[in-house]
């Protein structure tokens, strides 16, 4: 995480994770991943089939 982020976090402005599905086991879960990088998966499978919830 930067500096900026945590700072943002501490004073309460920081910016919402956009929020996701695993279409291979249904997990919910937030990420700053971006879309096809490589961290772009989900924490509890793995799986990368991920479907934007907002």
């Amino acid at each position: 995480m930067s500096v900026l982020q945590t700072v943002k976090q501490k004073v309460g402005i920081a910016d919402e994770k956009p929020s996701y599905r695993c279409e291979e086991c249904g997990n919910e879960f937030q990420s700053d991943a971006d879309p096809g990088s490589y961290w772009f998966q989900c924490p509890e499978c793995g799986g990368e089939d991920l479907t934007s919830l907002e």
